[in-house]
């Protein structure tokens, strides 16, 4: 990952910072040529490990929460979490009748190209 993408996860504008913020966190900064790199997968391991210790120390169930984290289930992750969440779906869906002119006209372009 270069570290211009980790300056816009952090929200930082100075790349001294962005260093700054990788050595205090031990995350290795490589130089290849003038650009300098750090690896995705530390950076993933490191929120990782910050949201478990705030799953741990915030919540009685941390190991439910970071399950739900880990599925991707946001449904359960919310109330996991004590949030309620709403289910509503919109069961039914209606197609326009009628295309516009500009659709219409599209579409015999096509048709005829």
């Amino acid at each position: 990952m270069n570290l211009s993408e980790l300056a816009e996860l952090l929200a930082y504008t100075d790349m001294r910072s962005v260093t700054s913020w990788c050595n205090k966190n031990n995350i290795l900064v490589a130089h290849v040529g003038k650009a300098k790199y750090v690896a995705a997968d530390q950076i993933s391991k490191f929120f990782e490990n910050k949201f478990k210790r705030f799953a741990e120390k915030k919540f009685d169930n941390p190991d439910q929460i970071i399950n739900a984290h880990n599925s991707d289930d946001k449904v359960g992750l919310s109330e996991s979490m004590g949030i309620r969440v709403s289910k509503k779906i919109k069961k039914s869906y209606t197609a326009k009748k009628e295309r516009s002119k500009a659709a219409q006209d599209f579409l015999n372009n096509i048709k005829s190209a």
